[in-house]
């Protein structure tokens, strides 16, 4: 090459910038292309975190709207059992009145009421309520006081007429009513 000629000068420079553009262009393609790569992976990844948030956001709600269907149900549940408790309570006591019933009309309805009467000192009292039908149980010397609505049993009164003792069948079913609902823990379950 003769490096007093121009055009051989101007080839010769011309060769040589496209065979170095032609590398630094080679160079820049293969950095965009890692670029792009680079990028497209970032991108992948970035969406791959995102579904991933987005999947665990919706199996929160999924879970929170299941727990709260399961509330409500466990409630009525519980309400259901509750009603279906307070039905076979009242079934319950229902047939115990019942039995008490047929129990008045036996002569061991007579036994029960003398040993109630015994276990108290029939002294300290003036005045003994009770059903018509029992008022020949009554103790001598206490005044008689007729209440239909005591089934079975006695109300005993001192002489103030402050009732003092209450032996009566509707108090003890009541008592075991009240005894039923606390010691049954069916209702604190």
């Amino acid at each position: 090459m003769k490096y007093n000629s121009t055009d051989d000068l101007g080839t010769y420079f011309k060769v040589s910038i496209e065979k170095e553009s032609k590398s630094e262009i080679e160079s820049l393609t293969k950095e965009i292309e890692g670029l792009k790569a680079e990028a497209r992976n970032q991108f992948i990844k970035e969406l791959e975190e995102e579904k991933l948030t987005i999947l665990a956001s919706r199996a929160r709600d999924i879970y929170k709207e299941y727990q709260e269907d399961l509330s409500v149900k466990q409630r009525t549940l519980d309400l259901l059992v509750m009603d279906k408790r307070m039905h076979l309570i009242d079934e319950l006591f229902i047939e115990l009145e019942n039995k008490i019933k047929v129990f008045k009309e036996t002569p061991q309805s007579k036994k029960w009421f003398n040993k109630k009467l015994n276990q108290y000192d029939i002294k300290l009292f003036d005045t003994i309520e009770l059903n018509e039908k029992d008022k020949d149980l009554a103790p001598k010397g206490l005044n008689v006081k007729i209440n239909n609505n005591i089934r079975a049993g006695f109300v005993l009164y001192n002489e103030k007429l402050n009732r003092v003792v209450s032996e009566t069948i509707s108090t003890n079913l009541k008592e075991a009513r009240q005894y039923f609902y606390e010691t049954a823990k069916w209702f604190s379950e």
